[in-house]
């Protein structure tokens, strides 16, 4: 997300009305683009507009479908990722305020095998969360919009693993393997500077009080964009227990259909926890789709194109409504916002959002910048489509009343004579009401309320510490080979560059494998006084029914895996 303008907002008592119609939308021209985007290594270019799952290597015949050197994952640690750009959000991005200056439905689930029949539908409790911001104001006036992780109870080094491995896995796929190679720890020494400091590719989009910024990840002529983002996509096993990483990189993907060890799974999960997300980054960066690559943190499996049509349909029935759904929630979005930046004006604020199910109204809790202040605006709507008032989410097929699958098909698509989707008219009814009937003790309380369900998904489950200090080990060995990548290595560990994941009760650190291992090297790198604070995490002893189902199909998986590699 990137920087808004103020404007004068009326008086939040008043309904006021947002349609697609008078709500604009435009991106902004090439000129603002660094670079070209990457494209996709090799044979991977050619998957890309292709529909379905691309299997790596075909698991009736064995044979490779792909080189078979893009299998092999490298360990997360072992990629350098100070030789990367660094990332910047949008309260530091001094190109993005440069050009600001110039300038309730569930997802359609429909298709999938039967094994799926008793599996929870509608979003995930993650997708489902409470949202936390900071509106970071900058000298000219205008507002970075950044996460506020500390806020949310997110855990910085929580997922470390998928964060990381996504950078290293995004450049993996769109260099050869020679350059990849270069940025290995061992081998980052010899990167040259203009490497180092390469600019990224970026697509600017602009609102009457939004500039927003999506970074463009693969570029292909063929397609009606052009642009498409990377998703690495982690199985279920690791997104499910990431703190057991070690251990559940031996999870397999066997089959295209079915609970476990499918693809059919991951897409599944993909379109109830990720879609959304996905959806609006794609829209933002106008770009043509999604490229998903399926990995276990060791090995890659497949590859899947997913055009924003796909997403678009599960999401909303049909890219129509998708791009009404988007452009009205932005629209709603700046009008938030500028209420609270009315409420307090000229500081940074600490900005929560939350929906309830079966709750009439969404909160909006803001904060001052030094937290002093407090205020509560309550956000009501009322949905139409074609004027008509809708209770429930908003369905365009169901105008018609009960359809079957092929019937919703044809409305869809526009092809039923009874109503044309772009035809469709969409408008929402909303009141921004401040309550000022509410004390600061109770927005307080409804605040440290909204905190603890943010807080209750960062738990996790005690890992198998034995795989996480085997896995230390081996990548000490590699590192060993050049000393000095290695003392960098227990640098990063210690002074939290490359912190890792929370540490387990048992896990050793970096330095104490080192000296059991009698490395006279671990003498030569200073202890720093005082290390970075390992977070305060939830841990559940006791692994439920889906943990202990995913972390026996991992240990199948490893087993397997070894058998395979001898033969």
């Amino acid at each position: 997300m990137g920087l808004f303008g103020l404007i004068v907002f009326s008086a939040p008592y008043q309904p006021y009305i947002i349609t697609a119609i008078n709500w604009a939308l435009q991106g902004n021209s090439a000129e603002f683009l660094h670079d070209v985007a990457s494209m996709l290594v090799g044979q991977l270019a050619e998957s890309a507009p292709s529909p379905g799952v691309h299997w790596l290597r075909d698991r009736h015949s064995g044979i490779y479908n792909y080189d078979r050197q893009l299998q092999k994952v490298l360990d997360v640690d072992l990629f350098d990722y100070g030789a990367l750009p660094p990332y910047l959000t949008s309260s530091k991005d001094p190109e993005l305020l440069a050009i600001t200056k110039k300038h309730g439905k569930q997802p359609e689930l429909h298709g999938f095998s039967p094994s799926f029949c008793d599996m929870p539908t509608g979003f995930s409790e993650g997708a489902k969360l409470p949202v936390s911001v900071r509106l970071q104001r900058q000298p000219d006036g205008f507002y970075a919009i950044d996460a506020d992780k500390g806020s949310d109870g997110e855990i910085d080094n929580s997922n470390y693993v998928l964060t990381s491995l996504g950078k290293s896995l995004e450049k993996y796929l769109t260099v050869p393997l020679k350059e990849y190679a270069m940025y290995e720890r061992i081998n980052s020494h010899k990167l040259p500077k203009s490497a180092r400091e390469a600019k990224e590719a970026y697509h600017y989009a602009q609102t009457s009080q939004f500039l927003m910024r999506s970074q463009l990840d693969c570029s292909d002529e063929r397609l009606p964009n052009r642009t498409f983002d990377l998703k690495t996509r982690a199985c279920v096993s690791i997104r499910h227990d990431r703190a057991n990483y070690a251990e559940s990189s031996g999870y397999q993907i066997q089959q295209s259909n079915g609970l476990w060890e499918s693809f059919e799974r991951e897409y599944w999960d993909m379109v109830r926890a990720a879609f959304l997300k996905y959806n609006f980054q794609v829209r933002i960066g106008n770009m043509d789709g999604i490229f998903v690559a399926y990995h276990n943190t060791s090995q890659l499996f497949g590859f899947q194109y997913i055009t924003l049509e796909e997403m678009s349909e599960r999401l909303f029935g049909s890219t129509q409504m998708g791009e009404l759904a988007y452009r009205l929630s932005l629209g709603l979005l700046e009008k938030i916002l500028v209420a609270a930046v009315e409420h307090f004006p000229d500081e940074s604020l600490g900005v929560t959002l939350e929906t309830r199910a079966g709750a009439s109204a969404m909160n909006v809790l803001v904060q001052s910048e030094d937290g002093s202040r407090i205020m509560q605006f309550d956000v009501t709507m009322d949905r139409y489509l074609n004027n008509a008032l809708v209770r429930g989410p908003v369905d365009p097929a169901g105008i018609n009343g009960t359809l079957s699958d092929a019937q919703l098909e044809e409305v869809r698509t526009g092809r039923s004579p009874q109503t044309n989707l772009s035809d469709l008219t969409w408008h929402v009814d909303y009141c921004i009401t401040p309550r000022h009937d509410l004390s600061a003790v109770h927005m307080r309380s409804n605040l440290q309320d909204i905190r603890q369900r943010q807080q209750a998904l960062q738990s996790m489950v005690l890992p198998n510490v034995e795989k996480l200090n085997e896995r230390e080990e081996q990548r000490i060995d590699v590192l060993a080979e050049r000393p000095r990548a290695l003392a960098r290595f227990l640098e990063e560990r210690e002074n939290g560059t490359a912190i890792g994941m929370p540490r387990a009760p048992g896990q050793l650190s970096t330095r104490e494998i080192m000296e059991r291992k009698g490395m006279a090297l671990v003498k030569t790198v200073p202890k720093p006084e005082q290390l970075p604070d390992q977070p305060d995490i939830k841990w559940q002893r006791i692994p439920d029914a889906t943990t202990r189902k995913l972390r026996e199909l991992s240990r199948q998986g490893a087993e397997g895996s070894k058998v395979q590699g001898k033969r």
